[in-house]
């Protein structure tokens, strides 16, 4: 599948998981949601920043299986990347820099259709980062150890974004895997990207 075709089947995806959410009561869903969010965004919250955080997790992970080779979705990452890096550094967040900094490498340091194309991917990527956000937690405690227990209960309060990891990685799979073939309006060219 090419990149168009995974960026469509992203929205998709990002759409699906979004309906979801404010179906499923995750996100609390008001008539008056997109305009308090237009007439104020800052601070991120709400029912509008958290879907968009959703649909972005999805779209993300529908493209990150490609991010191991030379290609547009790898071009526009890592450009975002470094304007996040900067970001994150001049505002002083730091954790942030670092946990950027030492994931966005990851997909390169494995051939193409490597580990990035794993079924278990999206789920190790999203163990990784609750496991991260707790080192982070406790870095500078004296008194609290790292607990996976906080891990696993990060993993439950946000549920919704791992589903949004899975199904956003799946439905690249999905769009390159063979199977598909058969549906006349999928052109399946999955060593094109």
């Amino acid at each position: 599948m090419n990149f168009r075709g995974h960026v469509t089947g992203g929205f998709l995806a990002g759409a699906a998981v979004c309906t979801a959410a404010v179906a499923s009561g995750y996100v609390p869903w008001d008539s008056d949601a997109l305009e308090h969010f237009l007439d104020s965004p800052l601070p991120l919250e709400g029912a509008i920043p958290l879907l968009l955080g959703l649909f972005g997790v999805t779209v993300f992970m529908s493209l990150f299986p490609d991010l191991d080779t030379a290609s547009v979705p790898q071009r526009w990452f890592y450009r975002i990347v470094f304007v996040l890096l900067g970001v994150s550094y001049f505002t002083g967040h730091h954790d942030l820099f670092a946990v950027v900094a030492f994931l966005s490498p990851l997909p390169l340091i494995h051939k193409h259709r490597g580990w990035t194309h794993w079924l278990i991917t999206p789920w190790l990527i999203a163990m990784l980062l609750a496991a991260v956000h707790e080192y982070l937690r406790i870095k500078d405690s004296l008194f609290s150890g790292f607990q996976w227990e906080q891990v696993l209960e990060l993993l439950q309060t946000y549920w919704l974004f791992v589903v949004a990891c899975v199904i956003g990685h799946y439905m690249h799979l999905l769009l390159d895997s063979r199977s598909i073939r058969w549906l006349p309006f999928i052109r399946n060219d999955p060593d094109h990207h």
